[in-house]
C-alpha cells in the first residue's frame, strides 16, 4: 500500500507483469469519494479512468491520486543517473533519469528527446510515443523520464531510453533562456549566469575534473593518515596583517555604540596556519 496526500493505494499483483491492479479507497475532508478496482497499464490510462470518474471532485483529490502512482510506479525503477545509463549496464530494466532536455523532436508517430544531467558530456536519447509530446517540453526543461533501457539501433550511440512516461518537473521559457540550442557561449557570457553555466559542457566537464581532482587529494592523504581540520572562518588572528583588509565590523541601530561585535578585533581568515599549529602540537 502506498499513501500520499490522504490518498490509500493498494497494488496487487506488483512488479510481476506489465500492468497493476490498483486498489483506491480515497478519503477527502472526511468524505468517502472512490472505491474502486482497476486494471491499468500505463498512467496515462489510468489518468483517462480518473479523469473521467472525479469530473465533478476536486482538482486536489485527481492530483493526489495520480501523484500517488507515479509515486508508486517510481519505486519500482531504478533511479540512474546519465552516465550510468550510458554504460548500458542496466539494458532491460526499468529505469528512472532526471535531466535537462539538451533538444524536442517531435514527429508524427514519435517523440525524439536528448537527455543531460552534467554527469556526462553525452546526453542519452529518449524515444517515447507522440502521445507523450507536452507543449512544456521545451530546450532547458527539466524532465522526469520512465521507462525501458535498450540498445539503440543507431551505431553512434549505444543504448536508448524507450520512455512509458515523461513528466516535466520544471518548465523553461525557451525565448527568454540565456542558452539557445547548437549555440556556443564565451566564458564573458557565462560568468554573470553562475545558476545555469554549470549546465553547458564547457563548466559541468570543469566541475567533475574538480571534483575526481579533489577527491583524489583527500584520498591521498587519509590514506597516508592525515586528519581533516576545518579552521574557524571569523577569527582574532590577524596572520601576517593581511587581515584587517577583511576586518568584521557590526553595523545596524543596534551597534551604533559597539565598535567590535567580539569585544575583540575580528577577521575573516586568510591563513589557518596558528590554529593548525596548535593542533598538531
Amino acid at each position: 500500500a502506498v499513501s500520499f496526500n490522504n490518498v490509500k493505494v493498494n497494488i496487487l499483483n506488483p512488479r510481476q507483469y506489465d500492468f497493476y491492479y490498483v486498489h483506491l479507497f480515497l478519503t477527502f475532508r472526511g468524505y468517502n469519494l472512490l472505491f474502486l478496482l482497476v486494471k491499468i497499464c500505463n498512467l496515462t490510462m489510468f489518468q483517462t479512468v480518473t479523469k473521467t470518474l472525479l469530473v465533478s471532485s476536486s482538482s486536489l483529490v485527481y492530483r493526489s491520486i495520480c501523484q500517488s502512482l507515479r509515486h508508486y510506479c517510481n519505486q519500482s525503477s531504478t533511479k540512474l543517473r546519465v552516465s550510468e545509463a550510458l554504460t548500458g549496464a542496466e539494458l532491460g530494466k526499468n529505469v528512472r533519469v532526471q535531466g535537462w532536455v539538451r533538444s524536442v523532436r517531435p514527429q508524427k508517430k514519435n517523440l525524439f528527446l536528448h537527455v543531460n544531467d552534467g554527469s556526462s558530456l553525452q546526453s542519452l536519447q529518449v524515444v517515447g510515443g507522440a502521445e507523450l509530446n507536452d507543449p512544456l517540453l521545451t530546450f532547458g526543461s527539466a524532465v522526469e523520464v520512465t521507462g525501458t533501457l535498450r540498445k539503440s539501433p543507431h551505431p553512434q550511440q549505444p543504448v536508448e531510453l524507450g520512455a512509458d512516461q515523461i513528466h516535466v518537473v520544471g518548465e523553461c521559457n525557451s525565448v527568454d533562456f540565456p542558452f539557445k540550442i547548437k549555440e556556443r557561449h564565451s566564458l564573458e557570457y557565462l560568468r554573470p549566469l553562475p545558476h545555469l553555466r554549470c549546465r553547458t559542457n564547457v563548466f559541468s566537464s570543469l566541475l567533475r575534473v574538480r571534483s575526481e581532482a579533489t577527491t583524489a587529494v583527500h584520498s591521498y592523504f587519509k590514506s597516508n593518515g592525515f586528519l581533516q581540520i576545518h579552521t574557524p572562518t571569523i577569527t582574532s588572528n590577524d596572520c601576517e596583517g593581511a587581515g584587517e583588509l577583511f576586518q568584521v565590523e557590526p553595523s545596524g541601530p543596534d551597534f551604533e555604540e559597539e565598535v567590535n561585535f567580539f569585544s575583540v578585533p575580528a577577521f575573516l581568515t586568510v591563513s589557518g596556519q596558528l590554529h593548525l599549529e596548535v593542533m598538531s602540537g
